[in-house]
């Protein structure tokens, strides 16, 4: 049933939705057939919707990752021992063996960017059903051709285990191993298809690492405009994205290359921060996971709204930019003394205005009145007109900025380019 199921959902997938009417309307049949059942299924939700009808899915009341973590257990529409999972889970990360499953369900961690991790379980069929979606949204080819895949992960998964047939074979790369020895493994692997993070296909566009592939995917971290500029003149063709987290498949790009929201398997309201600019976090109810529901939870990334339709003609919303985690909003203090939080939108841009001859950056909040930037390459003369204009537009005391010698290595840590550390 696996092989089938995942076809069957390659099939299903629509390459291109021309009709927004007919997406909205699919949305809410499917939501509350999928309301219901988690409903009768689920003692957490039971009680999380007790005052609210079915029909009331777009009111229910917000959930985050600290509720789901802490009522887990209970939250699950199976029965499932969620400790023996999370020491099952433990003992895969140290081992790098991660085939083990409890009762049939795969079990996996985030990587804990915002400070908390989070935990996935998953069914067999929501895999199938995933690996088939993932695929069609991602493969840029017919699912009968072959394709030899390179995956760089954080931990392997038995997913693409299940996936791989004689066409279509998965190479995992460990990231947990030394860059050196996984490049030299990359040169001598045959493949067409590279799903990595933006940090991974950085470093190879520096190092002149010479590959030929068909496709590009950039995966698990943020993709800002100066890396996906160095990455596709390296390469010599478009990255396309894969936006996901341990909530969902978020979106994928169409072949322009811009990220649309898969809106056909979840809805996505917005919870707007500057709605002027477009700007909001995501409010996800996916209505195709049932295991651990994700309904009405509220995303810490920040993402902001394509403003003109896509070229490519499909009705699926587009966003122009993933700008960074909620928690990353740098917190100034005003003169007044109160305190500002600042995307990290704003910040990016202050750094890029230093000079356009910056080609990597980090920039980290290390207290309430100091900032460490690190710019590659080094730059005597810089251009502080950004920031100066930043902070006087914010009423914001100036904090210290500190410039730093540039260093970073890709590894299992997710890279973010601006972030808040206290």
């Amino acid at each position: 049933m696996s092989k089938l199921l995942t076809l069957w959902t390659y099939f299903k997938t629509p390459k291109k939705i021309k009709s927004r009417d007919k997406l909205l309307k699919k949305q809410e049949k499917s939501m509350l057939k999928h309301v219901k059942k988690i409903r009768r299924n689920s003692e957490f939700f039971k009680e999380h919707w007790k005052d609210y009808s079915d029909d009331d899915w777009r009111k229910f009341p917000i959930l985050d990752k600290a509720t789901m973590m802490s009522n887990l257990q209970e939250y699950l529409t199976v029965d499932l021992d969620v400790e023996y999972a999370k020491n099952m889970a433990l003992s895969a990360e140290k081992s790098r063996d991660f085939t083990e499953k409890i009762d049939g369900y795969s079990v996996g961690f985030s990587s804990g960017t915002s400070g908390a991790r989070g935990m996935h379980i998953v069914s067999k069929a929501e895999q199938d059903r995933w690996s088939g979606y993932m695929m069609a949204r991602g493969l840029g080819g017919s699912i009968f051709s072959k394709h030899n895949i390179g995956l760089f992960l954080r931990a392997n998964s038995n997913t693409y285990e299940n996936v791989g047939s004689r066409n279509i074979k998965f190479h995992f790369f460990d990231l947990m191993k030394p860059m050196d020895e996984l490049v030299e493994k990359l040169v001598a692997t045959d493949l067409d298809i590279l799903i990595a993070p933006p940090s991974v296909l950085r470093y190879l566009a520096d190092n002149r690492v010479e590959i030929k592939l068909r496709r590009i995917v950039s995966s698990a971290e943020v993709l800002t405009q100066v890396d996906k500029n160095v990455i596709e003149q390296h390469f010599g063709q478009i990255v396309h994205q894969f936006y996901s987290s341990t909530e969902g498949e978020i979106a994928a790009t169409c072949e322009l290359g811009n990220l649309h929201l898969n809106e056909e398997i979840m809805v996505i309201q917005k919870e707007w921060v500057d709605e002027d600019r477009g700007i909001f976090r995501p409010i996800i109810s996916d209505f195709v996971r049932i295991t651990q529901p994700i309904i009405r939870y509220r995303q810490n990334d920040l993402l902001v709204l394509g403003k003109e339709p896509c070229a490519c003609g499909d009705a699926r919303e587009h966003i122009s930019e993933v700008i960074g985690r909620q928690d990353d909003m740098f917190l100034l203090q005003k003169k007044s003394g109160d305190f500002e939080h600042v995307v990290p939108d704003l910040i990016r841009r202050a750094t890029l205005q230093m000079s356009n001859k910056i080609e990597s950056y980090f920039v980290e909040q290390v207290s309430e009145d100091e900032i460490n930037v690190m710019l590659q390459p080094k730059i005597e003369d810089l251009d502080m007109s950004g920031f100066n204009q930043l902070w006087d537009s914010k009423n914001l005391k100036p904090p210290k900025l500190n410039f730093l010698e540039y260093e970073y290595q890709p590894s299992a840590t997710k890279m973010r380019r601006i972030r808040r550390r206290f």
